[in-house]
């Protein structure tokens, strides 16, 4: 139908793109792990060459350094020394700069004591004005301390102690400027002794003095500081020239400090020059040190490196090559890929081989790129995820593996045809772990589990479904789900309910043959889970197995484990690496730690191939001692499927595949034990055979008993190849073709036209009849099945060859036909030829073949 055509077309355009992604992103990785490989290589060349070249530098620069050292401890003995020199100086000069500064202090000291008394005087007389010396020289005759003022000042100014010189000397305007600027500091020795009787005499001083004038007080003011700074200068000037000597002393010894600081200032200079020389030097010298031991780390680690993927370069380029070629072919493969999921699923092995044969030769046809060996396994099939699917329960045939690809890769919910619950166990084990909910439609509250479980994200399994399903469920097998206020949503029955993009949906049924109307079939993917002999065998040898030798069963359980979590390993530390390759920007040698998660993943996935190889041997050993005991599990798929056909006689007969593999299995348990394999396996298959015989022909109409006896009979023989398809289709069918051909009959009385054609057709259909149109007319034929005798023509007849000819034509056509025919070949003569003893014969095969207890 369109719809199926339409999803074939949108599920090709999403796997394109995914599986594009996928190999693209895959190819990129091991590319790029691959061009950092080979990068590193040709940095390896050129860091050796760097290095090389390294080595003869940074001797150099050590040998300069050295000297340069050497330069320096010398030239900083001798700064040192200098250095001494100039502390000693220092030293000495503080010394005489303190001394020097005593004696200033001292003579300040003593100024200090008269300079205070000569400003009060200076302050005094700068006070008078004319008026004030105009007052003085009005008097014809000066009170006394007037006359004494005056005539001790006529001394100090070297004139004449009288009256008149006094108003003399007061009448010129130059007066108070002589007295202020008075040279007090040379004054003689023989004025200052004339001056003494007036300083002595007790009414000179200015209290007094100024009851009398105002002016002459400032004047006796002056004359009293004149005598008392002469007297203190008397003192000072030996002080004053002592000074002067040491100050002049002092300048010297600082000349000579001064210039002997600036040679050490030129030395410590000429020395930090040194210094930074040198520490550039050595700086040059640690850069280059550094440089090389980066550069030898870097070997290092590539070496490291190129250790730990040296082979992966190898298998990576191959897988590069691999990806191309997948990646060429990728719209013809996944176009299949897609079609195999849309449409197959409900056909059995060799129609689906058939269907893609014929889509491969039309792709080829349309000069459509695709892989010659198209796998579906290989394009949608992971093999971690189908490692895990076999632990979870589901067979490893190819069948069964393509069936879970189909399951889980369809964009349509999966309804699985599962007559023998194969399929329905497996789903329980792969989905118990996400919390599967298991639901009918004959369950009261299914609706209500339904929703919970797509509200939650919960998978959920519907079992034992018929032939038409619940319009409820549309919406789910459509996902008719809608974006609302930023929630994806499905409508079921009346209330829209939260889809969580984590539900799965699953769909069984036990019927055998179902059939489904078109609406149904564009609504699901049909995967036919019917178990296949190949398929079932593998069950059945695990079970035998298990139960015959549980040490290698159990042995070979975890080796499967063991096996799958260590390709696991190896695959997730590839991933590693090349993320890591991938995700590392700049010098991939400067990553330490990459190179050492590298390293270890070396070390890991070299001890995981190591166990690999190690693992595969032994599985080779177990599969080779299991091996021995294939012929039963054949043995048992074999009468299964006889079983199976059953329900074509009656649609009540119906014995499901766990009953059988119950049956099965507890016959294993209680038959008769032995040490010798040989005779064990003859035990096993005869006692297997019988129980299955008899607890099956217990449930069948008497009539019923013989067919299945003969049938378990020739699928046990079709098995062994004892006999041929061509020979089971005549026992079944007789010569195809009413209008054929044939030589006419002879004229004999006795011989009928059924017989003679009988004979023409098994002649010409069967080689081992070849002769017996010649052999009908010329000798008797009997034959023997068990008790019954079978005669095909008249035991004595004039027209017969005598004994004596028959004794000349000693060929293959002598040895008479009971003993040239196997016991079907006997079989078919008797359906030839006396159809009405069929049953009987059937009879006697079976027991001649099995025994008479299947009777």
């Amino acid at each position: 139908p369109p719809t199926s055509y339409l999803e074939l077309i949108n599920l090709y355009l999403s796997m394109l793109s995914e599986k594009r992604k996928q190999l693209v992103s895959a190819r990129d990785r091991v590319k790029n792990g691959l061009t950092k490989l080979l990068e590193t290589n040709e940095l390896v060349d050129k860091m050796k060459l760097d290095l090389s070249a390294l080595e003869p530098v940074l001797k150099e620069k050590s040998i300069d350094v050295e000297a340069l050292m050497e330069k320096l401890a010398v030239d900083q003995e001798n700064a040192d020394q200098v250095r001494r020199v100039v502390q000693e100086d220092e030293a000495i000069a503080k010394v005489k700069a303190e001394e020097t500064q005593a004696i200033a202090d001292d003579a300040q000291r003593d100024l200090d004591e008269a300079l205070p008394a000569l400003e009060a005087a200076n302050k005094a007389l700068d006070s008078l004005d004319k008026a004030d010396i105009s007052e003085i020289r009005v008097f014809t005759k000066p009170p006394d301390l007037v006359m004494t003022v005056m005539e001790a000042i006529c001394i100090l100014l070297n004139a004449k102690p009288d009256w008149a010189t006094a108003k003399q000397l007061l009448g010129d305007s130059t007066f108070l400027k002589k007295l202020l600027e008075y040279d007090k500091e040379n004054i003689k020795g023989q004025i200052l002794q004339k001056l003494q009787k007036y300083i002595n005499n007790p009414d000179f001083v200015p209290e007094k003095v100024e009851k009398v004038s105002k002016a002459c007080k400032s004047m006796c003011m002056w004359v009293r500081a004149m005598d008392l700074y002469s007297r203190v200068v008397k003192v000072v000037e030996p002080k004053r020239q002592k000074l002067n000597a040491a100050q002049a002393e002092l300048d010297a010894t600082m000349a000579t400090l001064r210039d002997k600081q600036k040679k050490l200032r030129q030395v410590e200079e000429h020395i930090q020059e040194l210094q930074d020389q040198y520490e550039k030097s050595v700086n040059e010298k640690e850069s280059l040190a550094r440089t090389m031991a980066l550069t030898q780390a870097r070997l290092t680690r590539a070496g490291k490196l190129t250790a730990a993927l040296g082979d992966e370069q190898v298998r990576w380029e191959e897988s590069i090559l691999n990806f191309e070629a997948e990646i060429s072919n990728i719209i013809g493969n996944v176009f299949i890929a897609a079609a195999c999921v849309a449409y197959y699923g409900a056909f059995t092995a060799l129609y689906r081989q058939l269907l893609i044969d014929c889509w491969i030769k039309q792709c080829q046809n349309l000069d459509i790129p695709i892989s010659s060996d198209f796998s579906l396994i290989n394009i949608l099939g992971d093999p971690y995820e189908i490692r895990q699917w076999n632990t979870d329960g589901l067979p490893r045939d190819y069948i069964s593996t393509e069936n879970g690809i189909l399951v889980t890769r369809g964009r349509r919910w999966p309804l699985m045809i599962d007559p023998q619950d194969q399929a329905n166990r497996w789903i329980r084990n792969k989905e118990a772990k996400s919390g599967l909910k298991i639901i009918k439609l004959t369950d009261v509250g299914f609706l209500r589990t339904l929703e919970n479980a797509i509200r939650l994200g919960l998978p959920v399994l519907l079992e034992e479904l018929k032939e038409t399903l619940d319009p409820a469920l549309e919406p789910i097998l459509l996902k008719q789900t809608f974006i609302s206020g930023g929630r994806m949503l499905i409508r079921l029955g009346d209330s829209d309910i939260d889809y969580d993009r984590n539900f799965r949906f699953y769909m069984t049924t036990k019927m055998p043959n179902p059939h489904y109307l078109p609406e149904v079939c564009i609504k699901v993917t049909i995967i036919n889970f019917t178990v296949t002999r190949s398929g079932l065998e593998d069950q059945l040898l695990s079970d035998v197995v298990r139960l015959e030798r549980p040490e290698l069963e159990e042995q070979r359980t975890q080796l499967i484990v063991r096996i799958n979590s260590d390709k696991n390993q190896l695959k997730a530390i590839e991933d590693k690496i090349l993320k890591m390759l991938f995700t590392s920007e700049g010098n991939i040698l400067d990553k330490e730690e990459l190179i050492n998660t590298l390293q270890e993943s070396k070390v890991t996935s070299g001890a995981i191939k190591v166990r690999l190889v190690e693992a595969e041997t032994t599985e080779e050993k177990i599969n080779a001692a299991r091996e021995k005991y294939r012929p039963v599990a054949t043995r048992g798929s074999v009468m299964y499927f006889v079983i199976a056909s059953l329900s074509e006689i009656d649609p009540m007969y119906q014995f499901s595949l766990k009953y059988f593999k119950q049956l099965f299995n507890t016959t294993i348990e209680t038959s008769e034990k032995n040490d010798d394999l040989e005779q064990r396996l003859a035990i096993l298959l005869s006692q297997t055979l019988y129980a299955t015989y008899t607890n099956v022909s217990r449930g069948l109409f008497e009539q019923h008993k013989l067919i299945y006896s003969f049938m378990l009979c020739i699928e046990i023989m079709r098995q062994k190849e004892e006999l041929t398809d061509v020979e089971w289709n005549f026992f079944l069918r007789g010569s195809a073709g009413l209008d054929k051909e044939r030589p006419a009959k002879p004229e004999i009385p006795w011989l009928e036209e059924h017989t003679w054609f009988m004979c023409c057709d098994l002649e010409e259909t069967l080689p081992c009849f070849e002769g017996i149109q010649k052999d009908i007319l010329s000798k008797h034929i009997f034959i023997k099945l068990g008790q019954l005798d079978i005669r095909i023509n008249p035991e004595y007849w004039e027209g017969y060859a005598s004994a004596a000819e028959a004794m000349k034509s000693k060929d293959s056509a002598s040895i008479p036909w009971d003993t040239r025919l196997t016991v079907f070949q006997k079989l078919i003569v008797v359906k030839c030829f006396m159809e009405e003893k069929v049953v009987s014969a059937l009879t006697e095969f079976v027991i001649e073949n099995l025994g008479k207890q299947f009777i």
